[in-house]
């Protein structure tokens, strides 16, 4: 019986609040989730300048100026400890995503393991750089990059949110390719990829409460979308098989239970 290790993204979806932050972990944790991730700059002019979303004037005109919104969501350094405290206060991992070179020594001594983000994997010494420090390294695929040191590489498509019909979910078969980092916004795309063969599942999600001009928001599960109900079974083998592990008769019953939404999903198929 194997696990589906389900990442909860929590983005930006903090509103630039600590407390809606702690509120997020909450969220997660009541979904079933394995890991709540956040992300981190430690300056949104230099993310900016890196990503060429500074209103630069490029071949194709004025690029947009992300540096406001950057700064907005931006979480200070002092942060990290806080949330790792938070995460493990409510039994989950803590995970964060950095997105500057000279960050990811901030990162380090906070998690367990490092994901890289589809963006910034088409940068290999970026990449390359997480090795030093000797943590697992997972990698979203979408916008192509080097995945080749990856401890375990993410499908993704980078559209938020993106299209039901160009998931794709099909690449979860190849050997190479581990899990899936869902951008859909549909309750059942993690099971499917569950279904697939995905043994890690990364899914964006928001409180109530999170803003509705907040950038992740559309892409993002409500906490009724990410958790509906119990866990009702928990080896996939048996769902994909028709079976609903306790025993059941009636499968229809069990499909029943499997439509709940997101990150449950994919705890009782895991």
């Amino acid at each position: 019986m194997s696990h589906t290790f389900v990442i909860a993204e929590a983005g930006s979806c903090h509103d630039g609040s600590f407390e809606k932050a702690v509120k997020l972990i909450e969220v997660a944790r009541i979904a079933g989730a394995d890991a709540c991730k956040f992300q981190f700059w430690s300056s949104a002019k230099r993310l900016a300048e890196r990503r060429q979303a500074d209103g630069r004037l490029t071949d194709d005109g004025l690029t947009k100026n992300y540096i406001p919104v950057y700064e907005k969501y931006q979480i200070p350094a002092t942060w990290l400890p806080r949330l790792r405290e938070e995460c493990s206060k409510q039994g989950l991992e803590f995970m964060c995503t950095s997105y500057l070179p000279e960050d990811i020594e901030v990162v380090a001594p906070h998690i367990k393991r490092f994901k890289v983000a589809s963006f910034e994997a088409g940068d290999a010494a970026f990449v390359f750089a997480h090795l030093a420090y000797g943590k697992p390294l997972i990698v979203s695929t979408g916008m192509g990059g080097d995945s080749s040191v990856a401890t375990t590489v993410l499908h993704c498509v980078s559209a938020y949110p993106a299209p039901l019909d160009e998931a794709n979910l099909a690449v979860l078969r190849l050997p190479n390719v581990d899990g899936f980092s869902d951008h859909t916004k549909h309750v059942l795309t993690g099971a499917f990829a569950v279904c697939a063969g995905a043994t890690v599942l990364e899914v964006h999600f928001r409180d109530w409460i999170t803003a509705m001009d907040n950038p992740d928001y559309s892409a993002a599960l409500d906490p009724a979308e990410s958790a509906s109900r119990p866990r009702a079974a928990r080896n996939r083998r048996a769902v994909a098989r028709g079976r609903i592990a306790g025993g059941a008769r009636q499968p229809w019953r069990g499909l029943a239970r499997g439509l709940a939404p997101a990150l449950y999903v994919v705890s009782w198929l895991g």
